[in-house]
């Protein structure tokens, strides 16, 4: 077997560990549920009212999207004081925010994919770094 084919079937192999891990496992899904509970809880504490916040369900994201009525200091604050979107932000594990409609963000699954693919090159590169033959030096 050629060592591409072992390359491209380890590979193929991390790529459906990453789906399998999150699809049918539902990791995707909890982890999408539990970033949606903590940005619900930073626009409860916020107090403003009709202001409501989702995370994108179909495919999985971690965009958040803001519906509702809020002003421009609702939304952006001034100065020192931290507006909605900051607030937003400031969440641990949400890629972005957009007001009344879903941006084009990108699909969790297709960020844990390119994750698992950049963890594989960099574990086949490591990889050949130590475990390379040596080469004999006539010098």
């Amino acid at each position: 077997m050629s060592r591409w084919l072992k390359l491209l079937i380890g590979l193929a192999l991390a790529l459906a560990a990453g789906w399998v891990f999150h699809g049918p496992l539902g990791q995707g899904a909890a982890f999408v549920d539990q970033l949606e509970a903590r940005v619900q809880a930073v626009v409860r504490d916020a107090d403003l009212p009709g202001v409501e916040v989702r995370l994108g369900r179909d495919p999985l994201s971690r965009h958040a999207v803001l519906s509702g009525p809020a002003n421009d200091f609702q939304r952006e604050g001034l100065g020192t004081l931290p507006g909605l979107n900051q607030r937003i932000a400031g969440v641990a594990g949400i890629s972005g925010f957009s007001w009344d409609r879903p941006d084009g963000a990108m699909p969790l699954l297709a960020e844990t994919l390119l994750l698992v693919a950049l963890a594989y090159a960099i574990g086949v590169g490591i990889g050949w770094l130590l475990a390379r033959p040596k080469r004999e030096s006539f010098l």
